[in-house]
């Protein structure tokens, strides 16, 4: 088997996806959050992820979304799309539009709501890889999926032809270490930055980063002092980002990035129903996060 050659390392942004008030794509905004996260650093930029808020947004849209990426990063970082669905045909489907934009892999969820067996999850990725033709980026979110790629899982998932990294959201360091440990060659990304310090310690490869386009270069730095063995520097972007991470504990995490980018004057823009914006009180609450992290 003749694995893909993808050189995914260091941070890559999964960016949000900004609506205007009466709920429409904002392109403009989007090419501007883009470009924002790539001349903050970041290795690589996911389109329509969860923080992209995917789940709200039409599959044509999505695929806007993903011309939009490849569009303005002109092949300065790869671009990876998330073809997040219930069905395999769909997510298939949105997979191959992911490619037609330009896209150098895909960010790949297991099916969302249901759950499957360990042989159904198997044959949900074969297809994707077979049908799909992209490089995969396996997504481990066992909070929110019902079906975890834990390590004795991956393992066997690394068979196939286009798996060849993993975004582990577990909020668990042991999770990372064993699939490190036990999945040799796979590239593995921590999916929660106030994990990165520990996580590059033990020898994952990079960060899938929701806030470098809030915090920017600072987002980024935390990954490469740690990357490059700087342990005073990064301890002490790590206690900054642990203070930025109450951002995400306003309200929904994915609106409170909005927020805080609305507050910074950074194109969060508006959210669409059923969630809704921020009210006074929790906008308030970014603005004083934001304020002692000396930003505003």
């Amino acid at each position: 088997m003749s694995k893909p050659r993808v050189r995914w390392r260091g941070s890559f942004a999964v960016i949000v996806t900004p609506f205007k008030k009466n709920g429409a794509l904002d392109e403009a905004g989007y090419r501007k959050v883009v470009e924002f996260v790539i001349k903050a650093g970041c290795h690589g930029v996911i389109a329509a992820g969860s923080t992209g808020e995917f789940f709200l947004m039409s599959d044509d849209e999505r695929g806007r979304v993903f011309d939009i990426a490849v569009d303005q990063a002109r092949g300065r970082v790869p671009v990876l799309g998330c073809p997040a669905a219930i069905r395999t045909e769909d997510v298939v489907a949105l997979t191959r539009r992911a490619a037609k934009a330009g896209c150098k892999g895909v960010m790949v969820l297991p099916p969302l709501y249901i759950k499957l067996t360990e042989r159904e999850v198997t044959e949900f990725y074969r297809r994707v890889s077979g049908e799909g033709g992209l490089p995969i980026m396996l997504y481990n979110s066992p909070r929110y999926v019902n079906n975890p790629l834990y390590a004795p899982l991956v393992s066997k998932l690394m068979e196939i032809e286009n798996v060849v990294a993993i975004k582990d959201s577990t909020w668990d360091i042991y999770t990372c270490g064993e699939l490190l440990r036990r999945c040799p060659g796979l590239t593995v990304f921590v999916g929660l930055e106030d994990l990165v310090l520990p996580a590059v310690a033990i020898g994952a490869h990079g960060v899938v980063s929701m806030l470098p386009q809030v915090l920017g270069k600072t987002a980024v730095r935390l990954y490469e002092s740690a990357a490059q063995g700087d342990l005073a520097e990064a301890r002490r972007l790590h206690f900054k980002m642990l203070r930025a991470y109450d951002i995400l504990k306003v309200g929904s995490a994915y609106i409170g990035i909005k927020t805080a980018m609305n507050q910074l004057g950074l194109n969060g823009g508006h959210t669409r129903p059923p969630m809704l914006d921020f009210t006074p009180e929790q906008k308030g609450e970014v603005r004083k996060i934001l304020k002692e992290l000396g930003l505003v």
